[in-house]
């Protein structure tokens, strides 16, 4: 407890010579706040920028680590796990993924045995995050006649000539979104409830949004219809990934399977984290051909690490943040040079200190943190500085698109003071050592 009250008491002493020499202090510590304020900004954009190619990888691949379970039947027969007719194996389940090979029709009334047993399989290991993917294609009547007459429900279209036929349908559940990071523009996700609904609910993407004139969604409903008469509501809209996505429609897993007959056999998304990965990777397969039966194999990819730079930036910012050392020490040479002459003018206080008993410790310490506590002020302040000019860049139109935006990269906040007060630290030994030097008598020659 003594020492506690010793330590707070050296810095109330600090914070109070501080500001008896505030003028001096403050003029000294203007580039060290410039300094910090700079270095600051940098790492913190370096890191918004890494954490941007994050989600952008993710976009496409799936959160760290996603895995796609793929099932295939290696028996010679024919029929498929119902006894029903074939089922035809998926070679992408990616969020951008095609079928691949021929399609197979199934009859509403058929089993789902592939889906079940993905299902059982969530269950049985408790993954949070999975989703079952499925996909086709096929046309909307409301986009063909929309690009036919220029416009949508009075509201025009643009750019018709580079608008596609085409429309890709993706059964999905509703982790989905979670997994692979899908940004809402307008309305809502898939929900469980879609599952059973008589007007199928749909959620579509931006690109398609746009074949309909970006119609509004939340004030007369959109209806669109397939080329087999299949009749859909749309109750959401996505954000595009890039300029070359494809029109979309999503739906969920059990509607599309019902209502989109031409649909592939479904693969199975998880998302299962780093820490499990490997054992997900080997135990999962295993797991789903045993819930499948016997003729089935499933085959695992998805999750192999790929470099999105952080190696690189990691240096960069260790670069900065020598550079930027570099220059909140020279900023503090101006700090280091008032507190040198205000020991000297503190001669007489030292020395009657030193008469009374101050130990020598103590004298060094109160002088030593009157460096840190201006250098540690100063760091507060140019951070401040940081956030308030990270907060109102344009990070869109540099390139860096978040969808989990952070009020502020904490490793670049503390980096910031941290290397402010260790420069403050650093200044602050040469005028303690100065201080202990004075004895009792210098107070009565001074």
């Amino acid at each position: 407890m003594n020492a506690v009250s010793q330590i707070l008491g050296a810095l109330i002493e600090a914070w109070g010579e501080v500001k008896v020499q505030k003028a001096r202090v403050v003029l000294s510590l203007v580039g060290v706040v410039a300094a910090v304020a700079a270095m600051t900004i940098v790492i913190a954009l370096g890191d918004l920028l890494l954490q941007s190619s994050r989600e952008l990888a993710e976009l496409y691949e799936g959160r760290s680590v996603t895995l796609r379970l793929t099932p295939e039947s290696s028996s010679a027969s024919p029929e498929g796990p119902s006894g029903s007719g074939p089922y035809q194996d998926v070679s992408g389940t990616g969020a951008d993924a095609s079928p691949s090979g021929e399609q197979n029709a199934k009859r509403p009334d058929e089993k789902d045995t592939i889906g079940e047993a993905m299902a059982t399989l969530a269950d049985k290991t408790d993954i949070h995050y999975w989703s079952r993917f499925s996909s086709g294609g096929g046309e909307i009547v409301e986009a063909r006649q929309a690009r036919a007459s220029g416009q949508f429900r009075g509201y025009p279209l643009t750019k018709v000539g580079d608008m596609i036929d085409g429309v890709a349908f993706q059964g999905v559940d509703p982790s989905y979104a979670v997994i692979y990071r899908t940004r809402m523009l307008a309305g809502r996700w898939v929900e469980s409830s879609d599952a059973d609904q008589r007007l199928i609910p749909v959620v579509i993407s931006q690109s398609l949004w746009d074949q309909l004139g970006r119609a509004p969604i939340d004030q007369v409903p959109i209806v669109l219809h397939t080329s087999d008469g299949v009749a859909m509501r749309v109750v959401g809209v996505t954000k595009s990934k890039s300029s070359y996505d494809m029109p979309t429609v999503f739906a969920h897993y059990d509607a599309a399977r019902v209502s989109f007959p031409q649909m592939t056999s479904p693969a199975m998304i998880a998302w299962v984290g780093t820490e499990n990965a490997d054992q997900a990777r080997e135990n999962l397969p295993r797991a789903l051909a045993s819930i499948l039966g016997e003729g089935w194999r499933v085959s695992v990819s998805g999750g192999e690490h790929e470099d999105i730079g952080e190696e690189q930036l990691g240096t960069i910012s260790n670069v900065i943040m020598v550079i930027g050392g570099i220059i909140v020490f020279l900023g503090a040479l101006g700090l280091l040079n008032v507190a040198i002459v205000t020991v000297r003018q503190r001669v007489r206080e030292i020395g009657i200190r030193r008469a009374v008993g101050a130990s020598a410790a103590r004298v060094f310490f109160a002088v030593f943190m009157e460096s840190v506590v201006a250098t540690f002020v100063a760091g507060v302040i140019g951070v401040g500085i940081a956030v308030v000019v990270v907060r109102f860049l344009p990070l869109e139109a540099l390139g860096v698109t978040l969808s989990d935006t952070p009020a502020f990269p904490a490793g670049a906040a503390i980096a910031g003071v941290a290397i402010s007060t260790s420069i403050g630290a650093l200044c602050g030994i040469i005028p303690a050592l100065a201080a202990v030097r004075i004895k009792p008598i210098d107070a009565i020659r001074y």
